[in-house]
C-alpha cells in the first residue's frame, strides 16, 4: 500500500512538472513572437522613412515657406538697422552709466535709512 502511494505521489509530481513546462514554453514563445513583431514593424517603418525622405522633405517645403519668409525678412531688417545702432551706441553708453550711478545712490540712501532688524 505504501509503495502504491509512493508511486502515486511520484506520478502526481511528474504530471505537475509536465503541466508547467508547456506553460513556460508558451509564455516564452509568445514573448519572443511579440519581440520579433515589434522589431519587424520598427525596421519596416525606418525603411519607409529612408526611402521616402526626399519625398517627405519636398512635401514639407511649401508648408515651411510661409513661416521662413517672414523670419528671413525680419533678420534682413535687423542686419540693415545694425549699422544705425552701432552709430548710436557711443551716445547711449554715458547715459546708461549715469543712470546706473543715480540708481546706485538712491539704493544706498534707501538702505541707509531703513530700520535694521534685531538679528543684524
Amino acid at each position: 500500500m505504501g509503495e502504491l502511494r509512493h508511486d502515486g505521489d511520484g506520478l502526481v509530481r511528474r504530471l505537475a512538472q509536465v503541466g508547467q513546462t508547456p506553460a513556460v514554453r508558451r509564455e516564452q514563445a509568445s514573448t519572443d513572437a511579440a519581440g520579433k513583431a515589434y522589431l519587424i514593424a520598427r525596421l519596416n517603418f525606418e525603411s519607409v522613412m529612408d526611402t521616402n525622405a526626399v519625398t517627405l522633405s519636398d512635401a514639407g517645403r511649401p508648408a515651411a515657406a510661409p513661416i521662413g519668409d517672414p523670419l528671413n525678412h525680419g533678420a534682413a531688417e535687423f542686419v540693415a538697422a545694425n549699422p544705425a545702432l552701432a552709430r548710436k551706441a557711443p551716445r547711449c553708453v554715458p547715459l546708461l552709466a549715469g543712470f546706473a550711478l543715480v540708481a546706485g545712490a538712491v539704493g544706498a540712501l534707501c538702505s541707509a535709512g531703513a530700520p535694521r532688524g534685531r538679528g543684524r
